[in-house]
């Protein structure tokens, strides 16, 4: 054979044998899920002012999507969709849970599949480190909902000396949550590394408040001057240090995944191991004059009046950080701008590691691993999204997004659509300044929209209709 011939057959071989080395290996996961970490807050995400160097190094190696959702824009609901591939209201879980009787026996349905059930069930080590606010019922204990490791706490935590429940045991432990939760992934990575695992760390950074961290992280933020939105009767200075301590607690939550990627780099397992970084929703910081999450309160002057009581879908609540690092198969720093879902995770992480779904499991999400991969990245597929307030307030608000154009709905409500409905055009109005639900050069595709929602909010029986 003519050596030319042979060297480039020999290259094919190579290369084919290379493919099929990396898509039959048996991948690790690890899922990073923080609280209230919104997307702008990211220099990966265009901020300047974040001290991210971690997410940025993440964002280098992995797959950047700029327009993640939350499938609901506060932490119970969204989490319970990041879990079961459903939405919140098909798995019972429809505003945040609180610690109060109101609460006792309600959670996410234990009848809902989480991907980490399937990865256990198909011989993966399955951890769960942080936050888990999905319901204090022993059958809604992580132990019994497919993890075989959990340190961490049900809905709140303090950020210094937490009580933890550690394998059932629950106790003060020395320390902030975000050195705590890295030695305890240390630990986990260490007892797993000759196995397939799936460790899902829910860190509490950055939760409030922001300035419960250690001294260092807030000394590496000390220097930003925020910028910040400009509402009248918002005191400036006093949303700066609000923002400036959001900062902080963000830098303390990046410099704890930095150690736990480092930890993966010393173990020699980076290359084998999957990394999902997802937002549970995100955080307004003085963005339309409110501070908070979906559930948010109005700011007068240096005080948030009324806390949590009035619902919202703005970008600034429900959009959501996500970066997801396949070695070798995801091609680095690339960027996808078609809208995603965290509801898409579970059909994803299963198509990445070689699963199909469950039988007789429905897909809500959609598998993004074409995305990944550089496919179809044109696509742009309808997103949506919804929250029922009930615990300060009473509001059920739905959310549909196809490319460019995003529709917000109230339902229940006895007023004219056009006075609490909401239709944006993001490409040119992105912080959502214009609402366009009454412009008549925008009937028909608001027309369009809300067909989509009903279709949707059909298919997927849900109770606001």
């Amino acid at each position: 054979m003519d050596k030319r011939l042979l060297i480039c057959v020999l290259g094919i071989f190579y290369i084919i044998a290379a493919h099929a080395s990396v898509s039959a290996q048996n991948w690790n996961i690890i899922a990073i899920v923080p609280d209230d970490h919104s997307q702008r807050a990211m220099g990966a995400y265009g901020d300047t002012q974040a001290v991210t160097p971690n997410f940025d190094q993440l964002a280098s190696e992995g797959v950047r999507f700029d327009n993640a959702y939350a499938a609901a824009p506060v932490c119970s609901p969204s989490r319970a969709a990041f879990w079961s591939g459903k939405y919140p209201s098909q798995v019972g879980v429809h505003d945040f849970l609180m610690l109060n009787e109101k609460y006792t026996d309600r959670g996410m349905d234990t009848l809902a599949v989480l991907w980490p059930q399937v990865l256990k069930e198909n011989g993966y080590k399955t951890g769960l480190i942080g936050k888990w606010h999905l319901g204090e019922a022993e059958e809604r204990h992580p132990l019994n909902r497919g993890f075989d490791y959990f340190v961490g706490y049900d809905q709140d935590s303090k950020a210094f000396d937490p009580q933890l429940d550690d394998n059932g045991v629950v106790g003060e432990v020395t320390g902030h949550t975000s050195n705590i939760f890295v030695e305890h992934a240390k630990e986990f990575l260490n007892e797993n590394q000759d196995g397939k695992f799936a460790l899902t760390l829910m860190f509490r950074e950055p939760q409030r408040p922001w300035n419960a961290v250690p001294q260092k992280d807030l000394d590496a933020v000390a220097h930003i001057d925020p910028v910040v939105p400009i509402t009248p009767g918002v005191d400036t200075l006093w949303l700066k240090d609000m923002t400036r301590n959001n900062y902080a607690a963000i830098h303390a939550l990046d410099r704890a995944v930095g150690e736990v990627l480092a930890e993966l780099d010393r173990l020699g397992l980076a290359e084998k191991t999957i990394v999902i970084y997802a937002g549970d929703h995100g955080m307004l910081i003085g963005h339309h004059g409110y501070f908070g999450r979906g559930a948010v309160g109005a700011i007068a002057g240096d005080q948030v009046v009324g806390s949590e009581n009035i619902a919202n879908l703005f970008d600034e609540a429900i959009k959501i950080p996500m970066i997801i690092r396949w070695p070798g198969v995801a091609k680095s720093g690339a960027v996808v701008e078609a809208p995603v879902s965290n509801v898409d995770l579970f059909p994803t992480i299963l198509k990445m590691v070689g699963l199909d779904l469950p039988s007789g499991y429905k897909a809500e999400g959609r598998d993004l691993t074409t995305l990944l991969k550089g496919d179809n990245v044109g696509v742009h597929e309808p997103v949506f999204a919804q929250y029922n307030m009930e615990n300060f307030g009473i509001a059920k608000l739905r959310m549909v997004r196809i490319g460019n154009w995003k529709l917000v709905k109230r339902f229940g409500l006895g007023a004219d659509a056009e006075l609490v409905d909401e239709l944006y055009e993001l490409s040119t109005d992105p912080g959502e300044m214009s609402n366009l639900i009454s412009h008549p050069d925008h009937q028909i595709r608001r027309s369009v929209l809300e067909a989509f929602l009903k279709n949707w909010m059909t298919e997927i029986e849900d109770p606001a209709l």
